[in-house]
């Protein structure tokens, strides 16, 4: 009988000291990215050569506006932390007009959390590539590129020429005055919401709905749904020079006035 009590009092300080090591790396031994595990913003600014910036990125949530300097002027907020492993970190670089971004987590049970915020010069063209992460960008004027990968983008007030694409995620324009917008996205909805009559409209989904508010005019509609159905109620004229295309393989197309 005392063997067997002995044997059970054993495996129940066994499992004890194991709990009290789970709560000693949860609390005590956590590896935190900054010394009180908040976001204090962080800034960094330069000049470009040009007067077009590049800007590669992951894992962050990206806002683009304009700025009132000469300066690209950025700002960071990040926390990390991890149980065991690295420090979770964020780095910034600079390399001629390009801006790269990284976060790096690793490490077990690792959190992060990292958003920059990108000033930019007026006038200022901007090209993004980003791989999971949620892009905002308004008020430029300029040429806007936007690229993703696991990746919603949100475009508003913008009237320069707009290119989005996202392989994973949803796209969405509101009040754009551009005269030419290309947009594709291969798994989520597209939404595209002008205010001033465009040229040029493509817009293409793999697989989601694909939605084009219009302001009043006379537009050359071109539409092609492999499976899903077609909505068109703006004016119609083929021999107009604003040409609207729109092709879905995997979900409905609806091409509406604005408002």
């Amino acid at each position: 009988m005392s063997v067997r009590t002995t044997s059970r009092t054993r495996r129940l300080a066994a499992m004890g000291a194991g709990a009290a090591a789970l709560a000693l790396l949860t609390t005590g031994c956590a590896q935190d990215a900054s010394a009180d595990g908040g976001a204090e913003p962080e800034h960094k600014s330069f000049a470009l050569a040009g007067r077009a910036l590049t800007v590669d990125s992951d894992d962050s949530r990206i806002e683009l506006v304009p700025g009132d300097g000469e300066e690209v002027r950025v700002t960071r907020w990040f926390s990390g932390r991890a149980l065991l492993g690295s420090t979770p970190r964020a780095e910034w670089t600079v390399e001629g007009d390009a801006l790269k971004l990284r976060v790096r987590c690793g490490g077990l049970v690792a959190h992060c959390d990292a958003k920059h915020r990108i000033e930019v010069p007026a006038d200022t063209s901007v090209t993004l590539r980003t791989q999971d992460g949620t892009v905002t960008a308004k008020g430029f004027s300029a040429p806007l590129t936007l690229h993703g990968s696991d990746a919603s983008l949100t475009v508003e007030e913008v009237s320069g020429p707009l290119d989005l694409r996202t392989t994973d995620g949803a796209i969405t324009t509101r009040s754009v005055s551009s005269t030419r917008v290309r947009a594709r996205t291969e798994d989520g909805s597209l939404v595209l919401g002008l205010v001033e009559a465009p040229d040029r409209i493509d817009a293409a989904s793999k697989d989601g709905p694909v939605t084009v508010e219009l302001p009043e005019a006379a537009y050359d509609v071109r539409t092609a749904v492999q499976d899903g159905q077609t909505n068109v109620s703006v004016l119609e004229d083929p021999a107009s020079s604003r040409v609207v295309s729109v092709t879905a393989q995997d979900g409905n197309i609806t091409v509406r006035p604005s408002g």
